[in-house]
């Protein structure tokens, strides 16, 4: 009797000390991840800093159709021409237009492959440069992928 209630006294004792312990990595983790328990703070340092210059109506038009064309707003637009970064918005552009590519170039190998296609007598000789193309493509943007990754 003595050792039965020994036992349970031990193993409330356990629970009681893992739910502590439970309880202690809960509130370590959310002190991490921010007080109310939401997003971890940003490392990146704020904007804080403001440049203010003056344009003329029509350079503020043009320049506000150009942030509208890459869906930007015009102070983040005008800062990445400050800065000098336009030019990686628009290899993303270039980028997108390739995946087009590559996609449809994917669909047609498959429509050959699957489908009898028998008016083609050097069907083997298209798939194989159509496989080689889509191969320097893929080539060309794991490239670039690599490449934004190291910055």
């Amino acid at each position: 009797m003595k050792t039965d209630n020994l036992k349970i006294f031990i193993d409330k004792m356990a629970q009681e000390n893992e739910r502590k312990i439970n309880a202690e990595k809960r509130k370590k983790h959310f002190q991490e991840i921010g007080r109310k328990g939401g997003l971890k703070m940003k490392i990146e340092p704020q904007l804080s800093k403001v440049i203010s210059f003056r344009l003329s109506v029509l350079e503020y038009e043009e320049s506000l159709e150009k942030a509208r064309k890459f869906n930007l707003k015009l102070s983040t637009y005008s800062r990445m021409i400050h800065l000098g970064k336009e030019l990686k918005i628009n290899e993303f552009r270039i980028d997108e237009i390739l995946l087009k590519y590559l996609n449809n170039s994917k669909k047609i190998t498959n429509l050959m492959r699957h489908r009898e296609w028998n008016m083609f007598e050097n069907k083997k000789e298209i798939l194989a440069k159509i496989e080689t193309t889509n191969d320097l493509m893929y080539q060309y943007l794991y490239s670039k992928m690599n490449e934004r990754n190291k910055q």
